[in-house]
């Protein structure tokens, strides 16, 4: 598995009511805000900046990045409030910017109760771009409240790219 700074989309973020990650994934490596100056992310200077992409992943392509988010602190609401995770992707705007936001993976809602320490509530697999489709350069999640308010609560989201499982393979083969 392969984590970095660079894909935490939120460490240790409150979550009380409806509202975007803390940060934003961005596979230029520019940052939100930068225009890209190239196609391949190296700045015509002497600094060179790498983009990221996420791509397919893992040794031989074995695995496509995935999305996870873990409950850090349990959440807490007055009443039954609930929870779903989105997972967002834009393309640029043309001047460094995210474009409109578009939800490409959601879970079902998840009550409050579930929301306990350490709960790994979200996992996704990044799907593919196909023709026709904008390549996304911006990905962040967005976490949906409703019936709430939260009381309390955080969450760490994180992409990741590798293997991150045990794979079984046939014997003596």
């Amino acid at each position: 598995m392969i984590l970095d700074v660079d894909s935490l989309l939120s460490n240790a973020q409150a979550v009380t009511a409806t509202a975007p990650s803390t940060g934003v994934y961005d596979t230029a490596g520019l940052g939100v805000g930068v225009p890209a100056t190239n196609i391949t992310g190296i700045v015509n200077n002497a600094a060179a900046v790498f983009g990221s992409d996420l791509g397919t992943g893992g040794p031989n392509n074995a695995s496509a990045p995935q999305l996870g988010v873990i409950v850090g602190t349990a959440f807490t609401a007055g009443g039954s409030a609930t929870m779903q995770v989105q997972l967002q992707a834009a393309i640029d705007n043309g001047s460094g910017g995210a474009g409109t936001w578009d939800t490409i993976m959601e879970t079902d809602t998840i009550a409050v109760a579930l929301l306990t320490a350490g709960q790994l509530v979200a996992s996704f697999t990044v799907p593919r771009r196909y023709p026709g489709q904008g390549f996304p350069r911006f990905y962040r999640v967005n976490y949906v409240v409703a019936t709430g308010p939260m009381t309390a609560g955080t969450v760490n989201a994180f992409l990741l790219t590798g293997i991150d499982d045990n794979p079984i393979y046939p014997a003596n083969f």
